[in-house]
Protein backbone atom coordinates (compact mmCIF):
# COMPACT_ATOMS: atom_id res chain seq x y z
CA UNK A 1 0.00 0.00 0.00
CA UNK A 2 2.96 2.50 -0.86
CA UNK A 3 4.55 4.85 0.78
CA UNK A 4 2.13 5.66 3.35
CA UNK A 5 3.83 3.63 5.65
CA UNK A 6 6.66 5.85 6.92
CA UNK A 7 4.60 8.33 7.15
CA UNK A 8 1.96 6.73 9.52
CA UNK A 9 3.97 5.25 11.10
CA UNK A 10 5.71 8.57 12.22
CA UNK A 11 2.41 9.94 12.86
CA UNK A 12 1.55 7.42 15.48
CA UNK A 13 5.08 7.31 17.41
CA UNK A 14 5.40 10.97 17.86
CA UNK A 15 7.03 11.80 20.99
CA UNK A 16 4.73 14.68 20.86
CA UNK A 17 2.34 12.28 22.77
CA UNK A 18 2.89 12.71 26.29
CA UNK A 19 -0.65 13.48 27.60
CA UNK A 20 -3.91 12.03 26.99
CA UNK A 21 -5.19 15.69 25.79
CA UNK A 22 -3.09 14.92 22.89
CA UNK A 23 -4.05 11.49 21.78
CA UNK A 24 -7.36 12.76 22.34
CA UNK A 25 -6.65 15.82 19.92
CA UNK A 26 -4.68 13.83 17.24
CA UNK A 27 -7.52 11.46 16.82
CA UNK A 28 -9.85 14.09 16.92
CA UNK A 29 -8.43 15.65 14.11
CA UNK A 30 -8.85 12.34 11.57
CA UNK A 31 -12.46 12.39 11.54
CA UNK A 32 -13.41 8.85 11.28
CA UNK A 33 -13.89 7.29 7.82
CA UNK A 34 -17.69 5.86 7.26
CA UNK A 35 -18.43 2.51 5.61
CA UNK A 36 -18.57 3.81 2.07
CA UNK A 37 -14.62 5.53 2.59
CA UNK A 38 -13.78 2.26 3.86
CA UNK A 39 -14.91 0.23 1.31
CA UNK A 40 -13.33 2.67 -1.33
CA UNK A 41 -9.86 2.53 0.42
CA UNK A 42 -10.49 -1.47 0.95
CA UNK A 43 -11.27 -1.96 -2.46
CA UNK A 44 -7.42 -0.89 -3.25
CA UNK A 45 -9.13 2.39 -5.66
CA UNK A 46 -6.61 5.46 -6.12
CA UNK A 47 -6.49 7.83 -3.86
CA UNK A 48 -6.44 11.55 -5.23
CA UNK A 49 -3.16 12.85 -6.42
CA UNK A 50 -3.14 15.54 -3.98
CA UNK A 51 -3.92 13.43 -0.63
CA UNK A 52 -2.33 10.91 1.27
CA UNK A 53 -2.32 7.36 -0.45
CA UNK A 54 -4.51 4.49 1.17
CA UNK A 55 -2.51 2.91 3.73
CA UNK A 56 -2.58 6.43 5.43
CA UNK A 57 -6.20 6.93 5.28
CA UNK A 58 -7.07 3.54 6.65
CA UNK A 59 -4.59 4.33 9.47
CA UNK A 60 -5.83 7.68 10.28
CA UNK A 61 -9.99 7.35 9.74
CA UNK A 62 -9.28 3.96 11.84
CA UNK A 63 -7.27 5.31 14.97
CA UNK A 64 -10.42 6.12 16.69
CA UNK A 65 -10.30 2.04 17.19
CA UNK A 66 -7.31 2.24 18.89
CA UNK A 67 -8.30 5.11 21.60
CA UNK A 68 -11.40 3.65 22.16
CA UNK A 69 -9.22 0.21 23.15
CA UNK A 70 -6.92 2.54 25.17
CA UNK A 71 -9.24 4.05 27.24
CA UNK A 72 -10.83 0.86 28.45
CA UNK A 73 -7.45 -0.51 29.43
CA UNK A 74 -5.81 2.09 30.94
CA UNK A 75 -4.76 2.10 34.29
CA UNK A 76 -2.31 4.19 36.97
CA UNK A 77 0.49 2.17 35.45
CA UNK A 78 -0.43 1.63 32.02
CA UNK A 79 -1.37 5.36 31.08
CA UNK A 80 -3.20 5.94 27.78
CA UNK A 81 -0.69 7.91 25.66
CA UNK A 82 1.40 4.40 26.10
CA UNK A 83 -1.43 2.05 25.20
CA UNK A 84 -2.33 4.27 21.87
CA UNK A 85 0.99 3.93 20.90
CA UNK A 86 0.95 0.50 20.65
CA UNK A 87 -2.61 -0.13 19.60
CA UNK A 88 -1.34 2.32 16.90
CA UNK A 89 1.56 0.44 16.35
CA UNK A 90 -0.75 -2.75 15.49
CA UNK A 91 -2.81 -0.87 13.45
CA UNK A 92 -0.33 0.26 11.30
CA UNK A 93 0.51 -3.33 10.74
CA UNK A 94 -2.96 -4.73 10.30
CA UNK A 95 -3.16 -1.92 7.36
CA UNK A 96 0.04 -3.12 5.67
CA UNK A 97 -0.79 -6.40 6.28
CA UNK A 98 -3.86 -6.40 3.97
CA UNK A 99 -3.97 -8.48 0.55
CA UNK A 100 -5.85 -6.43 -2.00
CA UNK A 101 -6.17 -9.30 -4.10
CA UNK A 102 -8.35 -10.41 -1.01
CA UNK A 103 -10.49 -7.00 0.35
CA UNK A 104 -12.26 -7.14 3.57
CA UNK A 105 -15.63 -5.63 3.89
CA UNK A 106 -15.91 -2.53 6.01
CA UNK A 107 -16.78 -4.55 9.05
CA UNK A 108 -14.66 -7.25 8.78
CA UNK A 109 -11.54 -4.08 9.02
CA UNK A 110 -12.78 -3.01 11.68
CA UNK A 111 -13.29 -5.88 13.65
CA UNK A 112 -9.65 -6.94 12.75
CA UNK A 113 -8.00 -3.87 13.54
CA UNK A 114 -10.27 -4.53 17.43
CA UNK A 115 -8.96 -7.59 17.45
CA UNK A 116 -5.37 -6.72 16.58
CA UNK A 117 -5.01 -3.85 18.93
CA UNK A 118 -6.95 -5.96 21.76
CA UNK A 119 -4.45 -8.44 22.12
CA UNK A 120 -1.47 -6.34 21.78
CA UNK A 121 -3.24 -4.31 24.60
CA UNK A 122 -4.61 -7.24 26.77
CA UNK A 123 -0.87 -8.70 26.36
CA UNK A 124 0.43 -5.11 27.92
CA UNK A 125 -1.77 -5.85 30.72
CA UNK A 126 -0.77 -9.10 31.66
CA UNK A 127 2.92 -7.73 31.20
CA UNK A 128 1.74 -5.27 33.84
CA UNK A 129 -0.08 -7.44 36.69
CA UNK A 130 2.92 -10.34 36.49
CA UNK A 131 5.75 -7.34 36.68
CA UNK A 132 3.22 -6.01 39.71
CA UNK A 133 3.03 -9.54 41.15
CA UNK A 134 7.32 -10.14 40.90
CA UNK A 135 7.54 -6.86 42.14
CA UNK A 136 5.45 -7.76 45.40
CA UNK A 137 6.79 -11.09 46.20
CA UNK A 138 10.33 -8.97 45.69
CA UNK A 139 9.43 -6.73 48.35
CA UNK A 140 7.83 -9.71 50.60
CA UNK A 141 11.06 -11.11 50.03
CA UNK A 142 13.06 -8.12 51.18
CA UNK A 143 10.89 -7.65 54.27
CA UNK A 144 11.59 -11.07 55.58
CA UNK A 145 15.40 -10.14 54.94
CA UNK A 146 15.46 -7.04 56.86
CA UNK A 147 13.44 -9.04 59.80
CA UNK A 148 16.16 -11.63 60.07
CA UNK A 149 18.70 -9.28 59.80
CA UNK A 150 17.18 -7.30 62.84
CA UNK A 151 16.49 -10.62 64.74
CA UNK A 152 19.99 -11.97 63.95
CA UNK A 153 21.81 -8.76 65.04
CA UNK A 154 19.61 -8.84 68.58
CA UNK A 155 22.39 -11.81 69.49
CA UNK A 156 25.66 -10.09 67.92
CA UNK A 157 27.50 -6.94 67.67
CA UNK A 158 28.34 -7.52 64.13
CA UNK A 159 25.81 -7.46 61.37
CA UNK A 160 25.02 -11.56 59.71
CA UNK A 161 26.94 -12.55 56.81
CA UNK A 162 24.76 -14.08 53.97
CA UNK A 163 25.68 -17.64 54.94
CA UNK A 164 24.21 -16.87 58.46
CA UNK A 165 21.12 -15.29 56.97
CA UNK A 166 20.12 -18.15 54.15
CA UNK A 167 20.49 -20.56 57.05
CA UNK A 168 18.13 -18.56 59.45
CA UNK A 169 15.56 -18.64 56.58
CA UNK A 170 16.45 -21.67 54.94
CA UNK A 171 17.21 -20.02 51.47
CA UNK A 172 19.62 -20.86 49.35
CA UNK A 173 22.77 -18.08 49.77
CA UNK A 174 22.36 -16.61 46.40
CA UNK A 175 18.85 -15.80 47.13
CA UNK A 176 20.06 -13.36 49.75
CA UNK A 177 23.03 -12.10 48.03
CA UNK A 178 20.51 -11.39 45.35
CA UNK A 179 17.90 -9.72 47.16
CA UNK A 180 20.60 -7.39 49.47
CA UNK A 181 22.07 -6.56 45.58
CA UNK A 182 18.62 -5.88 44.57
CA UNK A 183 17.44 -3.67 47.54
CA UNK A 184 20.90 -1.85 47.17
CA UNK A 185 20.24 -0.91 43.56
CA UNK A 186 16.31 0.00 44.13
CA UNK A 187 17.36 2.40 46.44
CA UNK A 188 20.60 3.88 44.85
CA UNK A 189 18.33 4.19 41.39
CA UNK A 190 15.83 5.69 43.80
CA UNK A 191 13.20 3.10 42.58
CA UNK A 192 10.32 5.02 43.72
CA UNK A 193 7.67 1.91 42.77
CA UNK A 194 9.90 -0.62 44.59
CA UNK A 195 10.45 1.36 47.77
CA UNK A 196 7.53 2.40 48.26
CA UNK A 197 5.69 -0.87 47.78
CA UNK A 198 8.40 -2.26 50.91
CA UNK A 199 7.08 0.87 52.81
CA UNK A 200 3.50 -0.50 52.42
CA UNK A 201 4.84 -4.05 53.62
CA UNK A 202 6.54 -2.58 56.78
CA UNK A 203 3.58 -0.36 57.51
CA UNK A 204 1.31 -3.14 57.36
Amino acid sequence: MGSGRSKSKSLVESDELAQPQDVRQLVEGFPRLNKDQLARLLGGLPASSSGPDPAQQLVEGTLWVVLQAAEAHQSQTLPLEDLFQEGSTALVTVVHGLDPSQPLSPDQFVNRVRQAVGQVMDALVAEEVAARLEDLRWAADAERLFAAEAELRLNSATAPTDLQLAAHLSWPVARVAQLRRAVDEARSQNDVELMDILGEIESS
